[in-house]
């Protein structure tokens, strides 16, 4: 395979590219939010070092008495324990993947509300389009309890009723598990934000 003069200059063009992309960003000051070189502005460590001493209370849950409607067997559940369990998780493994910090810096509580909104009806009645809105209200506090961060954040995810118990509850169940993984993540971006501008 032999090489162009064209795709010699090509090449070189686009190293050349990257290469000043880089000294720009870092020219402006931008610095990347995780890592070893994500300090904060007081200096006091990286951004993953204060993530890390976040100990994540498990979620208050909050649900409606009959979140999929009247004719809903699921309409008696006040609780869904898998939800906040999966949130919990996910937010404890993506803080800090090596456990809750046996001596915390900062303590995360959360409450979450969930609502459901039927949002399609085919014609026949058989396929139904169903949104779950699952809300997290969230409070960062240091180790005397002062507030530091107190915010909120939703997430939406759809899926399909195809009016089978069995294909219905794992539809149901999938949505609960990818909202509250979508929240995790939400969560954990504005956490490093905030020790980005203010730890």
């Amino acid at each position: 395979m032999s090489w162009s003069r064209r795709d010699v200059i090509k090449s070189g063009a686009a190293g050349l590219a990257l290469f000043a992309g880089g000294a720009l960003l870092s020219a402006c000051g931008w610095k990347p939010l995780y890592g070893k070189t994500s300090t904060t502005p007081s200096g006091g460590g990286t951004v993953d070092a204060h993530l890390a001493a976040i100990q994540v209370k498990a979620p208050f849950w909050d649900r409606d008495a009959a979140p999929f409607g009247l004719e809903s067997v699921a309409s008696k559940a006040k609780f869904d324990a898998r939800t906040s369990q999966i949130l919990h998780n996910a937010l404890r493994d993506g803080l800090n993947p090596y456990g809750q910090p046996s001596a915390p810096t900062y303590t995360l509580a959360i409450k979450l509300r969930e609502t459901v909104t039927r949002t399609l009806t085919a014609d026949g009645g058989d396929n139904k389009r169903e949104d779950l809105n699952l809300k997290a209200s969230y409070l960062l506090s240091d180790a005397k309890g002062n507030e530091l961060l107190k915010d909120q954040t939703r997430a939406i995810v759809a899926y399909t009723l195809l009016q089978d118990p069995y294909q219905d509850l794992v539809a149901r169940n999938d949505a609960r598990d990818r909202v509250a993984r979508q929240l995790a993540e939400m969560i954990k971006l504005r956490l490093s934000s905030y020790f980005a501008t203010h730890g």
